[in-house]
């Protein structure tokens, strides 16, 4: 019955598929990551700029988030994502590009890091050769980016990353932690909380969880003097509009695998790390305890007085 349901239902956008192509055309290669990490879809644009510094077009991405992708240049078409519409332009000719960069171990509970950084082996995945850039893009309007100065000296905050499409109890680090931050860096700067409701809040901040768009929250971010936050989509985001980040990274993850050079990178070395197991924690996540919000400071300071300067780019060469 759930195979007729699904047969009817196809022979019912049909129609609509077929006028899209007429339309579009069959595009040269699309690129689908999933429905849930926003994190994973901003880096797929590090794919088509590449794809397109190498003279292709026709480049179309599935994406429940059409706004991470609005006046991107490398981007021709933004669709609904559809495995099945996928599968049928692969078959007239697209190359689709799923760039899952992790697996699993045996035993589930730990994931095995690609061989190379993350951006580099998305692209690898997608049949690109020589040398590529290890950075996403988001392209903002001069009116959005206007908006999205709230103070003259702005600092977002991002307090936790559990309301996430897939989160990771092991990135969290400590809400009095954040506090303690946000508390000596109000002296100093107007603090901007951005995120889900559900995420801790912050005493004295200007709190913006749950009342901004993926875009404006991008303006915010743009605009402020640095990000404080853990790995993930905050993280990735900055690096796209070019703010320099203070992420937390403990011991979870390789900042030279996951992260940016850019950016204020914190990690502990104990004996465990890098473990790379998202959740189970044998050692009480003893990773995140060295970090302390000193050392934040520290590096929230470091970044501002980096302010204006153009944030470097690494860069790596992929082997044909």
């Amino acid at each position: 019955m759930v195979a007729l349901t699904r047969a009817f239902s196809r022979l019912r956008v049909a129609p609509r598929l077929a006028a899209k192509l007429l339309r579009y055309g069959v595009p040269r290669h699309l690129v689908l990551f999933g429905s849930v990490s926003l994190g994973d879809d901003v880096l797929c644009t590090a794919i088509f700029r590449e794809l397109a510094h190498r003279g292709e077009r026709r480049l179309w991405m599935m994406s429940r988030h059409p706004g991470l992708f609005a006046g991107n240049p490398d981007v021709d078409r933004v669709a609904p994502i559809d495995d099945y519409h996928a599968r049928l332009l692969q078959g007239l000719g697209a190359r689709v590009t799923q760039p899952y960069y992790f697996t699993d171990s045996a035993d589930r509970r730990r994931h095995v890091p690609p061989p190379r950084p993350v951006i580099a082996q998305m692209c690898h995945l997608a049949g690109i050769t020589g040398e590529v850039s290890l950075r996403p893009w988001l392209h903002l309007t001069p009116n959005e980016r206007t908006r999205g100065r709230l103070a003259e000296r702005q600092i977002v905050m991002h307090s936790s990353g559990r309301s996430a499409g897939f989160a990771m109890a092991n990135k969290e680090w400590y809400p009095e932690g954040f506090q303690a931050v946000a508390d000596a860096l109000a002296a100093r700067f107007r603090v901007v909380q951005l995120g889900s409701p559900l995420d801790p809040p912050l005493q004295g901040a200007l709190d913006l969880r749950g009342k901004t768009t993926l875009r404006e929250s991008a303006a915010i971010i743009a605009a402020a003097r640095a990000v404080v936050c853990q790995v993930g989509l905050l993280m990735h985001l900055a690096r796209a509009v070019d703010t320099r980040a203070v992420v937390i990274f403990g011991g979870v993850e390789d900042p030279a695998i996951t992260g940016y050079t850019a950016n204020e990178n914190l990690t502990t070395a104990v004996d465990c790390a890098t473990c790379w197991m998202p959740n189970d924690c044998r050692h009480d996540r003893k990773c995140m305890d060295a970090i302390t919000p000193a050392q934040v400071l520290s590096a929230v300071v470091r970044a501002d007085a980096r302010f204006g300067e153009p944030l470097p780019v690494e860069s790596f060469t992929l082997p044909a």
